[in-house]
């Protein structure tokens, strides 16, 4: 029965709590999966927003953070399709990535079908009947986290 309520509680974050991505058809992912499937993982506060482009100022990461500059440069891949992305200016979100490079610019495609979402506004299952919000699960399975310490943005 515990299994049946994780289940259900686990399909209502994902389809609730989405956030990031509009009418897009994402296969249902657990959130280790998630984050084994990204290769970097951090928090970061969006504090420059055009089109389809943001600067992300870096607070710590758990994938990637040693590679990762203060500021990167996130593109959105999915413009113009059902999984466009959108991050408002100001406000801060957990990002599932991979890299990607353009020429000489270094920039990270968010992915849409993971647990790319704004801070505070989706919890997942946990121990027992517990849920928690992403980022403090990813606190509790992967550490505290550590700032940036790359030099490339």
């Amino acid at each position: 029965m515990k299994n049946v309520v994780r289940l259900l509680l686990l399909t209502i974050c994902w389809t609730w709590g989405t956030g990031a991505a509009h009418a897009c058809s994402c296969d249902p992912l657990s959130p280790e999966a998630g984050f084994d499937r990204a290769q970097y993982v951090f928090i970061g506060r969006v504090v420059k927003a055009e089109h389809h482009v943001w600067l992300v100022e870096v607070e710590r990461g758990w994938k990637g953070h040693e590679k990762l500059a203060r500021t990167v440069k996130l593109m959105d891949i999915y413009a113009g399709m059902d999984c466009e992305l959108f991050f408002e200016l100001g406000r801060s979100y957990v990002f599932f990535a991979v890299l990607a490079k353009g020429g000489r610019d270094v920039f990270y495609h968010p992915h849409a079908c993971n647990w790319t979402r704004p801070l505070r506004s989706t919890r997942v299952p946990a121990q027992g009947n517990e849920s928690l919000w992403i980022e403090d699960w990813i606190i509790r399975e992967h550490g505290p986290g550590e700032p940036p310490r790359g030099e490339r943005t």
